[in-house]
C-alpha cells in the first residue's frame, strides 16, 4: 500500500516544519511525517529546511550561527499567515517526544557535521530503550512509529549507518535515477531509494523492487502526479498535500 508522507508535515495549510504543521499532519490521519534538521551554534538539533532563520521566521542570520536561545525568540508562523504568529521553531527532540508513539517519521540530514547525527542519536537514546523504536505492526511497509534517516549526502547515509544502526530505514535523496544509483543502495545496505518522480520509470522501479529497496519520490507539483506514483507502483510519496493525494489513491 502506498505510504503517503506529509512534506514538512501537513506544509499546503500550516507554516512548514512547525508543531502546528505536524499536529495536522497527524491528527488528520497521515502518521508519515517528514521534517529537516539542522545544528544550532549550540549544538541542539532544530527543525528547519534552510540554512538560515530568513525564509520561515522574522529573524535574519544561518542557523549555525545563532544560539537555540536567539532562534525559539523567533516568529516561525507569521510568514505563513498571522493566525500562526504563536508558532516556534522546534527542536528534533521536541518533536520526537510529541509523536514517537503515533507517527513514523523521516528526517532529512541537511548539514554535513557528524554532530548532526550524535545529536539525532542522543535524541533517539533519550526517548528510546537503547535507542531502539518498539515498532508495532502495520499494514503499511514501514512500522509505525519508527525513525527513519534520509538526505541527498551518500556520506551522511553511510554514516547513519554506523551512528544510528537502530534506525528503521537509511534512505538516500536523489536529483535522478539510474542503475548505477540502485547498485550503490544495494552494495552499501541503503534500503530507501529516493528519487525525483519527474526522474523514475517502470524499469527503473522494477530493478530497485527486485533489490528488495524501499522506493519513494518527491518532488510531486501536483496531485495528478500522484497517479504517476500509483501505476509505478511506488511504496511512498512526499507531498505537501495529503488529503489530495489520499483522494487520488482512495478513487
Amino acid at each position: 500500500m502506498l505510504e503517503i508522507i506529509a512534506h514538512r508535515g501537513y506544509s499546503s495549510r500550516n507554516p512548514e516544519n512547525t508543531l502546528a504543521s505536524f499536529d495536522d499532519a497527524v491528527n488528520s490521519g497521515f502518521p508519515y511525517i517528514e521534517l529537516d534538521l539542522h545544528l544550532t551554534k549550540d549544538n541542539v538539533a532544530i527543525v528547519m529546511h534552510d540554512d538560515s532563520v530568513d525564509r520561515t521566521t522574522n529573524g535574519k542570520g544561518l542557523i549555525s550561527e545563532l544560539n537555540l536561545e536567539q532562534i525559539k525568540s523567533l516568529d516561525a508562523g507569521s510568514w505563513f499567515n498571522k493566525s500562526f504568529s504563536c508558532e516556534k521553531v522546534p527542536t528534533f527532540e521536541e518533536v520526537l517526544s510529541r509523536y514517537k508513539t503515533q507517527a513514523h517519521i523521516f528526517v532529512e540530514i541537511k548539514s554535513s557535521e557528524n554532530n548532526l547525527l550524535y545529536e539525532i542519536k542522543k535524541c533517539l537514546d533519550e526517548n528510546f530503550v537503547d535507542g531502539k523504536v518498539d515498532s508495532r505492526s502495520n499494514e503499511q511497509q514501514l512500522p509505525i512509529p519508527g525513525v527513519s534517516i534520509i538526505s541527498f549526502l551518500p556520506d551522511q547515509v553511510l554514516k547513519s549507518k554506523q551512528i544510528l544502526p537502530n534506525a528503521t530505514l537509511q534512505g538516500l535523496l536523489l536529483l535522478t535515477s539510474n542503475f548505477e544509483d540502485i547498485e550503490f543502495c544495494v552494495s552499501n545496505k541503503i534500503k530507501g531509494f529516493l528519487p525525483y518522480i519527474k526522474s523514475l520509470n517502470k524499469e527503473i522501479v522494477e530493478m530497485a523492487h527486485k533489490n528488495d529497496l524501499y522506493v519513494g519520490a518527491w518532488g510531486f507539483s501536483t496531485p495528478e502526479e500522484v497517479e504517476k506514483a500509483i501505476a509505478l507502483d511506488l511504496d511512498g510519496v512526499t507531498v505537501d498535500w495529503p488529503d489530495a493525494a489520499q483522494k487520488i489513491l482512495n478513487s
